[in-house]
């Protein structure tokens, strides 16, 4: 009986193999890195929107279930808004009600790009947050809002740049209701949906 060794036949890349190697890694990486920060800031933008969208929502609902006023103030330049749950309903906040502030998050921010742009009805708009002429919506206790009004979010790396992203969110004075709206760029004779 004889005993046969194997012979170890392992050998290791070609410097040809890892040059091609590395060079289909490159082409893969260079096409998914644009395509992810894109998916990125798509998902960043619609979280953000629905999360503003969701609060205005649970404000309203907040007015109904305790029977008060709800007060809500958009600070556009410094991108917050605050809701305060107003218990005696006479607009200002005192000892005890409480104030909850809300800073845009993700890179959004109040804004939205050029002269030509319109709103939900067709309208030019002309500021990022029109809710009169203090930036101050309040729900009453039967979900009605004291104006009608909106609001733009687009993210920031969207400044200067387009509208391809761009959020609003409309305040209907008569009902209370909040609707998302996105952007759609040649859609006639409104851009949103």
């Amino acid at each position: 009986m004889k005993l046969e060794i194997a012979k170890n036949n392992e050998q290791g890349l070609t410097i040809v193999e890892l040059i091609t190697t590395m060079a289909v890694l490159a082409i893969i990486i260079s096409t998914a890195v644009p395509n992810f920060t894109a998916w990125k800031i798509n998902y960043q933008i619609r979280s953000e929107s629905q999360r503003v969208h969701m609060t205005l929502l649970s404000a309203r609902m907040t007015a109904i279930k305790n029977n008060n006023d709800v007060v809500i103030t958009f600070l556009p330049a410094s991108h917050t808004f605050s809701i305060l749950d107003d218990t005696n309903s006479d607009g200002i906040a005192d000892t005890g009600e409480p104030l909850k502030s809300f800073a845009l998050e993700n890179d959004v921010r109040f804004g939205f790009n050029g002269p030509s742009i319109t709103d939900m009805d067709n309208n030019t708009v002309t500021e990022t947050v029109k809710m009169g002429p203090s930036d101050i919506v309040t729900f009453n206790p039967r979900g009605q809002a004291s104006l009608s009004g909106v609001l733009f979010l687009i993210h920031a790396n969207d400044l200067s740049v387009g509208n391809d992203r761009l959020r609003g969110i409309s305040i209907i004075q008569a009902t209370g209701a909040a609707e998302l709206w996105e952007y759609k760029y040649g859609l006639s004779p409104i851009p949103w949906e």
